[in-house]
């Protein structure tokens, strides 16, 4: 793996979120899934982010991606992170049941067992409480892929465009 797949998958994971008319449904009830953009970087972020002027009443969905350890030298342990908090004004959803455990819920549909994270199944390791804020509520999703280490050749060439010694 080289650091490009860290971009893959919060690509693929954004996509997978903002496709998903359940999950852009949830996150804003006015948005569709042809409005769906619209929440990137607004609502949901491929970065751990708490916006310090949150305004009441939001839903948020962030996300990032670690390299907990190398398995060895052929294979490489990523982590997927997805931090779900709400504001406690729109927990509640009105059919009933919480906001933030329907989202996790159906991001675990979505992603869990996907072959789009590195080798073989993305696997759901662990769901768990999550508080940002005061009046904020939310979980923090785990999961764990396997992905190839690319090990540095010194036999490949270096670049003529690098200074070198000086």
């Amino acid at each position: 793996m080289n650091l490009q797949e860290l971009f893959d998958y919060k690509n693929q994971l954004m996509k997978d979120l903002l496709t998903n008319e359940t999950i852009v449904k949830l996150i804003d009830e006015d948005a569709s899934l042809e409005t769906a953009k619209s929440l990137a970087y607004n609502v949901v972020f491929p970065a751990e982010y708490i916006p310090y002027t949150a305004e009441h009443g939001k839903v948020f969905i962030c996300f990032d991606v670690d390299i907990q350890k190398s398995l060895n030298k052929t294979f490489l342990l990523p982590t997927i992170k997805i931090w779900v908090f709400s504001h406690s004004s729109k927990l509640r959803l009105p059919e009933g049941g919480i906001r933030v455990d329907a989202l996790c819920s159906e991001i675990a549909k979505t992603i869990n067992g996907s072959r789009y994270y590195g080798l073989g199944q993305l696997d759901l390791e662990s769901v768990a409480r999550y508080a940002p804020l005061t009046d904020w509520v939310g979980k923090v999703m785990t999961f764990n892929a396997t992905d190839f280490s690319k090990v540095y050749n010194p036999k490949t060439p270096i670049p003529k465009n690098r200074r070198l010694g000086e």
